[in-house]
């Protein structure tokens, strides 16, 4: 059994998950510390410091860390600094549809390299911001403007950057739901500069699971919640749940599928099974119903029995990361049941990275034939060429 939380420590100052300090970064581990290096000194040179800045006020958690971590990648290909635009927001006066309270720095601390804003660049977020919001994404402030936009996607995974790319762009925002980031990843020429083989590489699930670790270390708020769920126990099975009552059949419905494939699961497992379960609030019966499931087979359920996270608060946006983390620890993971979820593909970065999943047990996680060609337009599976085509999978869901 796989034991990937015996490396997370809880400090008496700061909390760190993930792996082990002498891993982290996994293959860019070498070129991430050269990238350090490079984005301490464009800080230094003040107005003449080059940024990519990221636009993560939007959307989902998921999808937040997504951008995130793609424009680490993108300020890696061209030797800038990076910036994240990740406020505290007061959602009583929010007319997003999903308001997240929390900014970035109530929920990751800066681990190896800086990302906060400056003087320097106020001037060109205000710029970018009113792009986006008047919807009006010029070519001169923006690296990747569109959410579904593929075709710049297209365009990295092929170009040969260099010192000269957009060099008189000093600022590029960054926008995005989707991890766009295996276009730089995956990217031959990059790959051949950052000294990893340029054609054969491991799975883009992994690579983006090692960014996000070296990138986002969580605070102490977040780590004592997942110390919380999962104290000095392994996890066997994660779970999340989203949207999972059956609507179809009326309010307030579990969905008989999740009981199918948990009990399929829990076959293959001791008896004594240790499960945990992440559901958002559309979601409650079905978590009841599985919790009766685990325990009358006798498995342990760790965490609470109830639908907790929730976007509403500072706690509930806390419960979320947590339950993420915690997700990423179990050793298996029940596909996802509905469309893209940025948040489930999150936990299989990472726990891909840190349990060293090949790349056929990660897509078993990740990958639906029904996403294909729908959405999500930009993925790490799109990196069909760096990996076998029998490693690609579906889920029964």
């Amino acid at each position: 059994m796989l034991l990937p939380f015996t490396l997370i420590t809880l400090a008496a100052a700061d909390a760190t998950l993930g792996v082990a300090e002498s891993l982290r970064g996994g293959v860019w581990r070498e070129a991430l510390k050269d990238y350090a290096s490079i984005a301490r000194e464009e800080r230094k040179k003040g107005a003449k410091g080059k940024y990519v800045v990221a636009f993560a006020d939007d959307y989902g958690l998921g999808n937040r860390v997504n951008v995130v971590v793609s424009s680490l990648a993108l300020a890696m290909a061209s030797g800038r600094a990076l910036a994240i635009v990740w406020p505290r927001v007061d959602c009583r006066h929010s007319h997003r549809e999903n308001c997240d309270p929390t900014s970035v720095d109530d929920l990751f601390v800066e681990a190896n390299v800086s990302w906060g804003l400056n003087k320097h660049i106020a001037p060109h977020v205000v710029k970018c911001r009113d792009d986006r919001d008047r919807k009006r994404k010029t070519l001169d402030r923006w690296a990747m403007a569109d959410p579904n936009d593929r075709k710049t996607a297209d365009h990295y995974r092929k170009l040969d950057f260099d010192a000269s790319w957009r060099g008189d762009d000093r600022v590029l925002c960054t926008y995005g739901y989707f991890y766009w980031g295996w276009a730089l990843t995956c990217n031959s020429h990059l790959r051949g500069r950052w000294n990893l083989h340029p054609t054969k590489g491991g799975s883009p699930w992994v690579e983006f699971g090692a960014l996000q670790d070296w990138l986002l270390a969580p605070s102490r708020a977040v780590a004592k919640r997942v110390h919380a769920i999962l104290g000095k126990e392994t996890c066997d099975v994660g779970v999340h749940l989203r949207r999972a009552d059956d609507r179809a059949r009326g309010a307030n419905v579990f969905n008989p599928k999740w009981v199918a494939v948990l009990e399929a699961q829990l076959d293959a497992l001791p008896r004594d099974a240790r499960v945990f379960i992440a559901a958002d609030h559309e979601s409650a019966h079905t978590k009841v119903k599985l919790v009766d499931v685990v325990r009358s087979r006798g498995g342990a359920l760790l965490g609470t029995d109830k639908a907790t996270a929730n976007r509403d608060s500072d706690g509930g946006i806390y419960d979320a990361l947590a339950e993420n983390y915690a997700l990423s620890s179990c050793g298996e993971l029940l596909p996802r049941g509905t469309g893209a979820s940025t948040f489930h593909d999150m936990a299989v970065a990472r726990a891909a990275f840190e349990q060293a999943w090949n790349d056929s047990r990660t897509a078993a996680f990740a990958a639906r034939h029904k996403d294909h060609p729908a959405r999500p337009l930009i993925s790490p599976a799109l990196c069909a060429d760096l990996q076998p085509p029998e490693n690609r999978s579906t889920s029964v869901l």
